[in-house]
């Protein structure tokens, strides 16, 4: 496993000050939504999710900053050098689709009560939660170059990434974040955002063959990884 990239001092404080702003950000807009969605902040569950999905992220991310500060960094950068111009599109469609599966959810839960979700499977997808943020975080431990764009990031020395859950999928964070973006939705009480999400994770596939395609032209050994590491996001279907 290749060694994180030390930083100095002042840049890791740079870095640790950026993500910070960009989770608080990303809790005010997604805060937001749900609960204009709702027509009201009274909604236990749409406080439920947002303690439990920050409650996760915070160690994972100070963990993340504290062992590869430079991934931390390169995954708040956008529009990389190199990126592919499909990816240009999928970024800000896939933020928007986002903001969609929040809005959605308040609407669909609270303001028109539309779905109902088993308050037994609401408890199952919130005990997900966690364990799916810290896989995402392992995920990110395991690829140094898990940036939130696709590009080779020349660099930091970009290589192919083939152990540990690398070994059996070829897109483990992929899977991830469609387990946890549909375990959100049940945990909110939305079988539409549930749907929405579905969406996304068609989203993520297709972004997956431009990704494939770009890193298999562009990154040295991922040709070889694809046909030695055969399935993308589920072992045995796809």
């Amino acid at each position: 496993m290749k060694s994180p990239t030390p930083v100095d001092p002042l840049t890791f404080a740079f870095i640790a000050v950026k993500i910070t702003l960009v989770i608080f950000a990303e809790f005010v807009v997604i805060a937001f939504l749900l609960f204009y969605g709702a027509g009201t902040v009274h909604w236990a569950g749409g406080w439920a999710f947002l303690l439990l999905a920050t409650g996760s992220l915070i160690p994972a991310t100070i963990a993340l900053i504290v062992h590869d500060p430079g991934l931390v960094d390169a995954r708040t950068k956008l529009a990389p050098k190199g990126q592919p111009g499909a990816d240009r599109l999928f970024v800000p469609a896939h933020t928007l689709m986002m903001l969609v599966w929040a809005g959605v959810a308040g609407i669909d839960s609270v303001r028109h009560h539309w779905s109902y979700v088993p308050l037994a499977l609401r408890i199952v997808a919130a005990a997900v939660i966690p364990l799916a943020t810290w896989a995402g975080y392992l995920t990110m431990r395991q690829n140094p170059y898990l940036a939130t764009c696709v590009y080779v990031q020349d660099d930091r020395a970009h290589r192919v990434v083939d152990h540990g859950l690398y070994a059996v999928v070829r897109h483990p964070f992929y899977a991830v974040t469609i387990a946890y973006q549909i375990c959100a939705s049940l945990v909110l009480g939305s079988w539409l955002s549930v749907f929405v999400a579905l969406i996304v994770a068609v989203m993520l596939a297709l972004r997956i063959r431009v990704e494939e395609r770009y890193l298999a032209r562009e990154l040295a050994g991922y040709a070889a990884y694809q046909r030695h590491t055969p399935w993308r996001l589920v072992p045995g279907l796809w």
